[in-house]
């Protein structure tokens, strides 16, 4: 398994405050069976902007710690960016991507996807950049109407839930809006979005939950075989669901007269 959406890095955003709290989540992520994850830090200019260097320093730090305790996990450098005008030139320059892939994990506003938002998403499509729209379900413009996130696919975005999402950690609506994303197959990557704050159990509960409520097949695509696309530099397929809603049978002409 794959967690692409973490902060575990320590004392650098509203993540984890502390080196040994990092390495302790990362040994019952190593312990469940994470094999690699991405340490994806908030950039958001005016909240958490900081330089490039200063990132690498504190993940040389967490992977020597990490070595050090004996832990296997893949730790991969991440960035969660807030779309702004004119981001596209930070995510180049500093090179905010998931580890040395074109994926870039994107956030915008919770009260709702600003009308500016592909506006702002579209350089980055032009730059060769692979955008996946972090927990979508969470933004009330989409658990407005959950459709709008086919339209997002649609303009080459890709989406990502949490697991927490499906567990109803954020509240009912979104636990509904979740599941839509997931039934409709509107739902590329499922990821933690954990702050160590918990016990990292959500991400294993909800991969069960989906492959009882669904299919291993749908399960280990959301949570290793389409992640593991981006560390290979891997196409992860926009559409992998084909629904199909077949209508009721029409009772015939004599069936309805002597129902």
């Amino acid at each position: 398994m794959i967690d692409i959406h973490t902060h575990i890095l320590h004392n650098i955003d509203d993540g984890s405050n502390d080196i040994d709290k990092s390495i302790a989540q990362l040994r019952i992520m190593d312990a469940g069976g994470i094999q690699r994850v991405y340490l994806s830090s908030h950039y958001f200019h005016g909240h958490y902007q900081y330089e490039r260097s200063d990132y690498d320093l504190k993940l040389a730090d967490l992977r020597q710690a990490a070595q050090k305790a004996g832990l296997k996990i893949d730790i991969q450098s991440g960035f969660e960016v807030f779309i702004q005008p004119g981001i596209v030139n930070d995510v180049i320059s500093k090179s905010l991507f998931l580890g040395d892939s074109q994926y870039v994990l994107i956030e915008s506003e919770l009260n709702g996807i600003p009308a500016d938002f592909y506006d702002n998403v579209y350089p980055l499509l032009r730059a060769g950049c692979k955008p996946i729209l972090a927990h979508a379900e969470r933004y009330v413009s989409i658990m407005h109407k959950p459709s709008t996130v086919r339209n997002l696919i649609e303009k080459n975005i890709y989406i990502q839930t949490n697991a927490g999402s499906l567990l109803g950690y954020y509240g009912e609506k979104v636990r509904q809006t979740a599941w839509i994303l997931i039934n409709n197959g509107w739902t590329h990557i499922l990821a933690s979005d954990d702050h160590v704050r918990g016990d990292y159990k959500a991400f294993f509960k909800a991969k069960k939950i989906i492959q009882e409520r669904i299919d291993d097949k749908t399960a280990n695509l959301l949570t290793s075989e389409h992640p593991a696309m981006i560390h290979a530099s891997l196409n992860i397929p926009y559409s992998y669901v084909i629904v199909k809603h077949i209508p009721p049978r029409r009772k015939s002409f004599l069936r309805r007269i002597f129902a």
